[in-house]
C-alpha cells in the first residue's frame, strides 16, 4: 500500500483533509478542524520566515477574485506603496499568502500519490524581492539556503530535502527547484527564480517608469528574485513527512508527529481510568488547566473522554492527532499538584506542579 493510501484514511478520520475529485481530477483540498490549524500554523511560520524576520521591509499583498498571467500587474498597487514607505530606496519585497489560484494546465490528470500535491485550485506563498542590481545574484544563492533551511527545520526527516542544479531558460532567466524525497520519488515543492528585470520586458515605458526605485540617488529598475510554493504542497508535505508506524503490542500504529510549532494542538490532558467522582474532580481541574494555557495563546485539546478511557487509548489518539504534550493527570495531582508531562517524541514524562505547566509549555513551545 502506497504512503498516501495510507495517509489519507488518517486525514479524513481525524479532520486534516480529503482531496475533492472532480472529473478524475483532483480540483482542492477540503480542510477539516485539525486540518485548519495546522495550515493556520504554517501559514504563520512562513509569513515569520518571509516578512516579519526579514532585514528588509516586506510588504503583504493579495489578488483576491483577479487572475493574473503576469505577476508584474498584480504588484503594480502594491508598488506604490512600498515606495512610499521605504522612502524609494531598495531593497524591498513582497508577499503573497492568500491568493487563490488555479493550475493553467493540469498534464496526466489523475489522483495518484503526486496530485494531491497540485490539486487544481490552490493558496500560492510567493515572494518578491527587489534587490539593488549588484546585490541580486548573491541574494540569489542566499535566499536558495534559506528557503532549504526553513523546510528542514520542520521536518524530521530533514535529508530528505535538496536544491537541484541551477538552470537556465531561454531567456536566461536563472531557477532552481527545492525537492522533497518520498517512496514515489522526488516531488518539486518549491521554485526560485532569479527573474532580474525580466518580468519588467512586457510593460510599456510609461509602466516601467512605475517600477524604477532608487539605490541612494541613483535610479535604477530592480532586480527581482522570486520564490513560489503553495499552502497545499506545504500541507502534505509534513502530513507525510509526519506519519509514522510505531510497534504496538505485536502489531503496528500509525501515527502523526509534527514540529511542535506546526503541531494544531500542542497540548492534551489524559487520565487513567477512576470511580466516578475522582474522574470528574480531574476533569474540572483539565478544564480549568486547559483554560489558562488557551488564553496563553497555547493551543490545547480538552477531551470529554479524560478518565473514561484507558491511558493507553488516549495517548493513540493524541498521537494520531500529533500533539507533543499530553498532560498526565492521576489521583495524587488532586492531593500533591504533580502532573507527568509526556512528550510523544521521547514517550517519557517528566514530573512537574500544576502551577507551572502553563509558563514551561510556553517556553517550550516558544522554541524551535
Amino acid at each position: 500500500m502506497s504512503l498516501l493510501n495510507r495517509i489519507l484514511p488518517m486525514c479524513k478520520a481525524y479532520a486534516y483533509m480529503e482531496p475533492m475529485i472532480i472529473n478524475g481530477t483532483i480540483d482542492h483540498l477540503k480542510y477539516g478542524a485539525t486540518g485548519e490549524l495546522l495550515c493556520q500554523n504554517i501559514r504563520n511560520e512562513w509569513l515569520y520566515s518571509n516578512v516579519t524576520s526579514r532585514d528588509e521591509s516586506v510588504f503583504q499583498f493579495c489578488n483576491v477574485g483577479e487572475k493574473y498571467f503576469n505577476d508584474i500587474l498584480s504588484l503594480k498597487d502594491p508598488i506604490m506603496n512600498a515606495k512610499q514607505f521605504s522612502n524609494n530606496q531598495l531593497p524591498f519585497s513582497f508577499a503573497d499568502s492568500r491568493s487563490l489560484c488555479e493550475q493553467p494546465d493540469l498534464m496526466d490528470s489523475g489522483v495518484g500519490d503526486r496530485k494531491c500535491f497540485s490539486p487544481k485550485n490552490f493558496t500560492r506563498f510567493k515572494y518578491f524581492a527587489f534587490c539593488i542590481p549588484e546585490e541580486s545574484q548573491q541574494f540569489f544563492y542566499h535566499w536558495q539556503r534559506q528557503r532549504k533551511i526553513w523546510w528542514r527545520k520542520f521536518s524530521a526527516n530533514p535529508g530528505r530535502f535538496s536544491l537541484t542544479e541551477i538552470s537556465i531558460d531561454d531567456n536566461g532567466q536563472e531557477s532552481t527547484e527545492i525537492r522533497a524525497e518520498f517512496e514515489w520519488g522526488q516531488e518539486t515543492i518549491e521554485t526560485i527564480r532569479n527573474v532580474n528585470t525580466k518580468m519588467f520586458d512586457s510593460l510599456e515605458p510609461a509602466e516601467q517608469e512605475m517600477f524604477f526605485s532608487r539605490v541612494g540617488k541613483r535610479k535604477v529598475l530592480p532586480h527581482v528574485v522570486e520564490s513560489e510554493t503553495s499552502l497545499e504542497k506545504a500541507c502534505m508535505v509534513f502530513l507525510c513527512d509526519g506519519y509514522t508506524e510505531l510497534p504496538y503490542h505485536n502489531d503496528r500504529r500509525e501515527v502523526f508527529r509534527f514540529h511542535r510549532k506546526l503541531a494544531p494542538y500542542k497540548i492534551t490532558f489524559a487520565a487513567p481510568l477512576l470511580n466516578a467522582k475522582r474522574a470528574d474532580e480531574l476533569r474540572q481541574l483539565s478544564i480549568y488547566l486547559g483554560l489558562n494555557l488557551k488564553k496563553s495563546g497555547i493551543s490545547t485539546l480538552i477531551t470529554p473522554h479524560l478518565a473514561k478511557k484507558s491511558l493507553e487509548s488516549q495517548f493513540t489518539d493524541s498521537d494520531c492527532l500529533g500533539i507533543p504534550y499530553i498532560a498526565v493527570l492521576n489521583e495524587s495531582t488532586l492531593d500533591d499538584g504533580i502532573l507527568g508531562l509526556r512528550s510523544i517524541e521521547t514517550t517519557l514524562e517528566e514530573k512537574i506542579h500544576v502551577a507551572n505547566l502553563t509558563s514551561y509549555v510556553e517556553l517550550l513551545i516558544k522554541n524551535y
